[in-house]
């Protein structure tokens, strides 16, 4: 029995120096890969939804709460990240400090986030993008490929969503750096767009400060008939809003791909974090402020905003921003899901084909094709809606390992990388109750589908994983 639990625990040591990518990725590209990820569908789609139905003019207290909880998050990932710069993110920070069995549980989970996030980022961006044809072109699609209606068991079909899925996993299997340049590119235009935003609702439309009032609503029902607003409100949002902040760690996932990963992949998750912070907060405010919260419960509440003032020119081009935006985040996401897949794979969890490198464009091939697969159909078949709060406790999940992780370093005073999290006696601790007080506003169901999913981990690893993961040691 002492042997079993050992073994169940036994821990990681890797070679940071060895890896089958080409290191080719500076801090420019890995910020560009930490905003591509974190700025997406959470702001453009879920900010409006949340307002109206959640906290009101008190998203931006949402933002704030969600904001510093995943702050003290990237000190840690940026710590562990200088510490061992290897592809597997927190998977692999775990596995060096609690051993294998919580590793392959947050490998889990990360799996869980990166890929059901690509899957209702598409339908965001399938959204936008029939939006735009409808209001723009005049084309509609048939509402049984438009995920409108049912079409068996209960079940609406999405063709876009589905086909742009497929799209991003091909640029995916061509290569990392050919898509972090096209990630670059699509980076610089949601920044621009955001902006744009920021200045036509700040300096033409203007702030109207009776829509701020109250601040914070009163409690009560939504149009669901949940409760609602008030300071529940604040909670409840912050824990759907916090998926518009996930992401940051796709830049670890890259580290084998990094140039001086202990001092690029720190920098560029700290970077890539406190951008995306200061602009949610800006546009969170700006959009409660020129349009009433209770009018935002559409997919598209930034042009929208911009339509009810009458600037329909700008309301177009923040569509089309937010279709390019979406689409840079799906590149990252769909990134992250297959690094992940792949050093799974390489320790012996998953099949050892997942950790196979194509040998002309040395991108892990098996893990790209099974992932355009299997998101293509989520994304077809699932909304964006019903996949935000299971990506966020897996996520966090994720994150409050991670956050034992370097205590337990400290404890055991291991050697430090290039970056240390400061006070981390004290800021640490206060991540960990954060992560917990965000998560209890998720609703029981949510729990529940967590659990399931955990028992699924749980079964695959002692029928597979524990097995096979010792023959690769050997």
């Amino acid at each position: 029995m002492n042997k079993f639990f050992s073994e169940l625990f036994r821990k990681k040591v890797y070679d940071v120096e060895k890896t089958q990518f080409v290191r080719k990725l500076g801090v420019l590209d890995l910020t560009g890969i930490g905003i591509g990820a974190i700025i997406g569908a959470g702001i453009f789609v879920i900010t409006g939804q949340v307002a109206a139905n959640y906290a009101g003019p008190a998203i931006v207290l949402s933002f704030i709460l969600a904001g510093l909880t995943v702050l003290i998050s990237a000190l840690v990932y940026a710590e562990l990240s200088s510490r061992y710069p290897i592809t597997g993110s927190a998977y692999s920070y775990t596995y060096v400090s609690f051993g294998e069995f919580l590793a392959w549980l947050v490998g889990w989970n990360l799996l869980l986030e990166y890929g059901v996030s690509v899957a209702a980022v598409a339908s965001g961006w399938s959204g936008y993008f029939r939006s735009l044809l409808e209001k723009g072109l005049n084309i509609h699609f048939p509402d049984v490929i438009s995920g409108k209606v049912p079409i068996f068991f209960g079940l609406h079909f999405d063709l876009i969503a589905f086909l742009v899925v497929i799209l991003v996993f091909i640029l995916l299997f061509i290569g990392i750096k050919e898509s972090s340049n096209v990630n670059l590119f699509i980076v610089f235009i949601k920044l621009f767009t955001l902006g744009l935003f920021l200045a036509v609702g700040l300096f033409i439309v203007g702030i109207d400060f009776s829509n701020l009032n109250p601040f914070v609503p009163p409690p009560g029902e939504n149009i669901k008939g949940e409760s609602a607003y008030g300071w529940f409100g604040v909670l409840r949002a912050a824990s759907i809003i916090i998926f518009a902040y996930l992401g940051f760690d796709a830049v670890s996932t890259v580290a084998e791909e990094a140039k001086e990963p202990r001092k690029t992949v720190p920098l560029g998750v700290l970077l890539a974090l406190l951008i995306s912070t200061f602009l949610y907060i800006s546009v969170s405010f700006v959009l409660v402020g020129i349009a009433p919260y209770k009018e935002l419960n559409v997919s598209d509440p930034l042009a929208k905003a911009m339509y009810i003032h009458g600037q329909n020119l700008v309301g177009n081009i923040i569509a089309i921003g937010a279709i390019i935006t979406i689409t840079s985040v799906m590149i990252t996401m769909g990134l992250g899901f297959t690094r992940i897949a792949y050093a799974l794979a390489r320790d012996g969890l998953l099949f050892s084909a997942f950790s196979n490198i194509h040998p002309k464009f040395k991108t892990p091939y098996v893990s790209t094709i099974v992932g355009a697969i299997l998101l293509s159909i989520l994304a077809g078949f699932v909304p964006l809606t019903e996949l935000a709060e299971l990506v966020n406790i897996g996520t966090l999940f994720a994150y409050f390992v991670v956050g034992l992780a370097v205590l337990y370093l400290r404890i055991k005073k291991e050697p430090g990388g290039t970056y240390r999290v400061p006070i981390p006696w004290i800021l640490i601790p206060i991540n960990l109750g954060l992560i917990i007080f965000v998560t209890s506003g998720l609703p029981p169901l949510t729990w529940m589908r967590f659990i399931i999913w955990l028992v699924i981990g749980i079964l695959i690893y002692a029928l597979y994983g524990y097995a096979y993961s010792r023959k690769v040691w050997k």
